[in-house]
């Protein structure tokens, strides 16, 4: 990024991320794309690249408020104008720069699409840095240009090196499912959507449980009221059909105590 071919020119069509969604997994910057992509700062023409590395290298008091990307910089006020998808991207990789982050050793994960009745698309990623989760979710629309880039996987020489790579980002999406609150919200979303590498935990059917251990009950009771039945029409086993029955209503009593909590939360 420090040596781009910078030269301000024509609008050229940029690869966005358009609408096909991106694979789960870790993905990396790269901003190839949009290093000659024109935009202006101040009311003078400049490139993405030039004006990402003034902003980068400044510090930043203000980030930009809706619908005007004037930012605050211990140079005085820099005002971008150009198209809205470079813009947004521009203010997601400085809001990171702002906080000592360096968008290029940041591990960006892939968990959500989402889609509005207007026919645009985005795409959301958390973001990873230093061991910690420095953007929880960091949205991209479908016209944005594709900064991000998943690693073809690659011959290692080392045949355990894979399986590291494969548990670490295990490892990333467990976590941000567990002790974020933008991947809890994904986990007790009604609409369930897809977890990546994390198991959605099973809800409960309660009423089938109670309906199940009622049926059990009424089952056994029955049983007891068959030797009962039995001693009154046959009166000379009487004892032994007493004692069957004994049996079995201490059957019924011990399922009613271990079954006592079902249906409780």
């Amino acid at each position: 990024m420090d040596n781009p071919a910078a030269t301000p020119g024509a609008k050229t069509q940029l690869k966005t991320f358009g609408r096909t969604r991106p694979s789960p997994g870790c993905h990396t910057l790269d901003l190839s794309v949009v290093l000659d992509a024109p935009l202006k700062m101040n009311g003078q023409p400049s490139t993405f690249a030039d004006i990402y590395r003034k902003l980068r290298d400044s510090k930043i008091e203000k980030m930009p408020e809706f619908m005007r990307d004037a930012y605050g910089t211990d140079d005085g006020e820099i005002e971008l104008s150009g198209d809205w998808p470079l813009l947004s991207t521009m203010r997601k990789l400085i809001e990171l720069a702002g906080q000592g982050v360096d968008p290029y050793r940041v591990m960006w994960f892939y968990y959500d699409h989402d889609s509005s009745r207007d026919a645009d698309e985005s795409y959301s990623f958390f973001a990873i840095f230093n061991s910690k989760v420095v953007m929880e979710s960091c949205r991209f629309s479908w016209l944005e240009p594709l900064i991000l880039k998943r690693e073809p996987d690659s011959e290692q020489i080392w045949r355990s090196h894979q399986y590291f790579d494969e548990a670490l980002e295990r490892y990333w999406y467990r976590r941000f499912y567990t002790e974020t609150t933008a991947g809890q919200l994904m986990v007790l979303r009604p609409d369930e959507p897809i977890l990546y590498f994390y198991d959605r935990p099973q809800t409960r059917d309660v009423l089938r449980e109670l309906q199940t251990v009622t049926m059990v009950k009424t089952y056994r009771l029955l049983w007891v009221t068959i030797p009962l039945l039995v001693a009154i029409v046959f009166p000379s086993i009487r004892d032994y059909m007493a004692i069957a029955a004994v049996v079995l209503g201490l059957d019924v009593l011990w399922r009613a105590w271990a079954t006592r909590k079902v249906g409780q939360h």
